[in-house]
């Protein structure tokens, strides 16, 4: 029934475009120019992705370079006051607030195995 409602002229056109169409050559042209689209678009990428990491740089290196400094200078503080003999060189390692920091760290550490008798990692 359908067949007989198809025009035979537009019938012909769609049996001519059936054809397949093989050449290699332009499917070779389409596969470079994907291709240089596809490494443009990924030296684009890692070029903007240089710049907002230079700009980063440029922008936090200096305040994060002073709080580093200034945490650092604040974990070396002595907690008692030695003076400058060999009491005080002995007594370095230990005597500031960064090896009391550790301690703290490893009982809070050692006290939360104990209560729950759990580790953090797994």
């Amino acid at each position: 029934m359908m067949t007989e409602l198809r025009d035979p002229l537009l019938q012909t056109l769609f049996n001519e475009a059936k054809q397949d169409v093989v050449d290699e050559a332009l499917t070779a042209q389409i596969l470079a120019h994907t291709r240089n689209r596809y490494y443009t678009l990924i030296g684009g990428g890692v070029l903007v992705s240089l710049a907002v990491l230079l700009l980063a740089w440029l922008v936090f290196a200096m305040p994060l370079l002073e709080f580093a400094v200034l945490v650092s200078q604040f974990f070396t503080n002595p907690l008692v006051e030695l003076g400058e003999g060999w009491l005080a060189l002995a007594f370095m390692p230990v005597n500031n607030i960064a090896s009391l920091s550790v301690l703290l760290a490893k009982a809070s550490l050692m006290a939360w195995k104990k209560l729950t008798g759990t580790t953090l990692l797994r």
